[in-house]
């Protein structure tokens, strides 16, 4: 095996400890024996969230199934090479190749435990915000059934989702970390030139994050254009004075993602949106102190009304999404429309939630701004994860 030092972070026992025992507390209200956390890396590997939140096995398409006893030693599942994720980690001592073979994987340990008549929590059978039908395989579950007939299977999704909102002070750091490798990677856009394209954005800032230490794959959703939105798939349109380059750069270390909106123009703005721009600046700050410890998400949504008419002037009006949960995955809540407010607009923030905040400010003929940054609940407001100042950067542009 290779014996360079391992660029992976490594999280406390103390975290793994505290971890563990919340998700063994959550299982024994539900009278769970084991729960099992499916290998995915959908979504940007979103969705091994679970499986690494009980590991920190993962990144760089690193496919890893967790079995996780109410009490007892916890087993990882990886395609091959356990010797690496051996040593890349200390949480985790049981860890063995399983080729992706996941039906065989589950069983072979539910028989060596015993468990024919257990109950068993899967994580991601169903109901996750972006992922609704599940993320374990049909064939998986249908084969647990027929060859544990006697055991109940649950849908864990939830469970999980609760003891995963609330950060740690080492999970904080993580995003903290995440979130300055966002801003660098912004960054690099001062280095475009004419000639270059949006694919040339996207290879710089992907080169970014891996010489300063972040995962693969990382969500860039980035677009250029006189009114750009950002695009899913970078193109080879020649980049051109006076374009605007924004949408969703996520920084990623360690899995955990911090997602920031810092729009740039090459050249100068447009006067009109360089005001949109400032007044959604104001919005952000205004909302901020809305994040506060017991504040509900329907609050945090009329702090946003309320600013947007204080600061927009005539014809200015909100635009969604809000906001929306960060940390290792598919986090739980967001407030992606009007429908998500009428669902939980209840639900009340608890200090360490962490979120991208991202107002946008809509006003007719003018491009939609927008801007965003991680901020955590703090007991007083929000406390944003960033660095730099928020507003648009208007860069030299040699083709102007």
């Amino acid at each position: 095996m290779n014996s360079e030092p391992l660029a992976i972070p490594r999280l406390s026992l103390a975290e793994r400890d505290r971890r563990y025992a919340a998700v063994r507390t959550a299982m024994a209200a539900e009278d769970l024996d084991v729960l099992i956390c499916p290998a995915s890396t959908a979504r940007w590997e979103q969705t091994m969230a679970d499986s690494r939140y009980l590991t920190t096995i993962g990144g760089f398409g690193t496919e890893a199934l967790t079995i996780f006893q109410r009490a007892g030693e916890v087993t990882a599942y990886v395609f091959n090479r356990a010797g690496f994720w051996l040593a890349a980690q200390d949480w985790v001592t049981d860890v063995r190749d399983g080729r992706n073979l996941w039906l065989k994987n589950i069983s072979e340990r539910l028989g060596e435990l015993k468990l024919a008549a257990g109950r068993i929590g899967i994580a991601g059978l169903s109901g996750l915000t972006r992922t609704p039908d599940g993320i374990i395989p049909y064939a998986t579950v249908e084969g647990l059934k027929q060859a544990f007939p006697r055991a109940a299977i649950v849908n864990a999704t939830e469970l999980m989702s609760r003891v995963r909102q609330v950060k740690s002070t080492e999970e904080i750091e993580l995003l903290r970390r995440s979130t300055e490798i966002a801003e660098a990677m912004v960054g690099t856009l001062a280095e475009l030139k004419p000639g270059d394209t949006e694919r040339t954005a996207f290879a710089n800032m992907t080169h970014k994050l891996i010489t300063l230490g972040g995962d693969l794959p990382a969500m860039m959703i980035i677009g250029a254009g006189p009114e750009a939105h950002g695009m899913f798939v970078p193109t080879l349109r020649p980049l051109e004075a006076g374009d605007v380059i924004t949408g969703e750069v996520e920084g990623r270390y360690a899995g955990y993602s911090g997602q920031i909106i810092r729009p740039v123009v090459l050249g100068a703005a447009r006067g009109d949106f360089r005001e949109l721009m400032g007044i959604t600046v104001a919005v952000f700050n205004d909302v901020l102190p809305a994040m506060k410890q017991g504040a509900t998400l329907g609050s945090v949504l009329g702090a946003y009304k309320a600013a947007v008419a204080r600061h927009g002037g005539g014809g200015a009006k909100i635009a969604y999404p809000l906001m929306h949960a960060r940390g290792l995955g598919d986090e739980y809540p967001t407030v992606l429309s009007p429908d998500d407010i009428a669902k939980h607009g209840d639900f009340k923030l608890e200090a360490g939630m962490a979120f991208v905040l991202k107002p946008r400010v809509a006003r007719k003929g003018v491009p939609t701004a927008q801007i965003g940054d991680m901020v955590v609940v703090g007991a007083s407001g929000g406390i944003r994860l960033g660095r730099e100042a928020l507003g648009l950067k208007e860069l030299p542009w040699r083709g102007t």
